[in-house]
């Protein structure tokens, strides 16, 4: 197979399952077009979207402010290097901070305000409050 069908065949699936048999998707093949990415690109970004729903579902079986917190920057970190894979500019205001597990913070009024770079945040939310 060559490398442009492998390619194509890599992102035309809809989801894959990472380790804990969760399903996630995968990249969008448009978008791959549009930003002139290569399969060794792809690959990496399929790969980050796997650790992330990693560390999204132990974020889910953990109760303790310190560790949600630590799990919480992990993903932050994941995203940044999903931008830059994506060859965007890095920006937290896209980050959607609210959909996180165990996130308190008010999901419409973020949502309403996404993009803009000011945050509704919750002060009693484990991940951002005080």
């Amino acid at each position: 197979m060559n490398q442009e069908n492998h390619l194509m065949n890599m992102i035309s699936r809809t989801s894959i399952s990472n380790i804990f048999s969760k399903r996630i998707s995968t990249t969008n093949s448009r978008l791959v077009a549009n930003q002139g990415l290569d399969m060794e690109t792809v690959d990496k970004i399929n790969k980050l979207h796997i650790v992330r729903n990693c560390y999204l579902t132990l974020m889910e079986e953990v109760n303790d402010k310190e560790n949600l917190r630590y799990f919480s920057n992990i993903v932050t970190q994941i995203d940044f290097q999903l931008q830059r894979l994506w060859k965007f500019k890095e920006d937290s205001t896209y980050h959607r901070f609210w959909e996180l597990p165990k996130c308190d913070c008010p999901k419409m009024d973020n949502m309403d305000t996404y993009g803009t770079g000011h945050r509704y945040i919750n002060p009693n939310c484990l991940l951002h409050g005080d």
